[in-house]
């Protein structure tokens, strides 16, 4: 598994997409560790985010949203 840093999206490209609240962390049982890529805080741990076959958005508890990026 793999420590990916998720890319910010500014609010006017949102274009539609679910935007998902990581609260303090969103812990998983297998997968990648997710890092926001405005302050770095690690928003989920052993989720297999790059698999999910969801184009959505998460906001950190810092605001900034955040999105997987297309080379991970």
């Amino acid at each position: 598994m793999a420590d990916i840093v998720l890319k910010v999206v500014a609010e006017a490209f949102i274009k539609g997409r679910d935007i998902m609240d990581t609260g303090v962390a969103m812990v998983g049982l297998e997968g990648d560790n997710a890092f926001c890529g405005d302050c770095g805080r690690e928003m989920m741990h052993q989720v297999p985010i790059r698999t999910m076959l969801v184009n959505m958005l998460y906001r950190c508890s810092c605001g900034a949203l955040n999105e997987v990026p297309k080379d991970s």
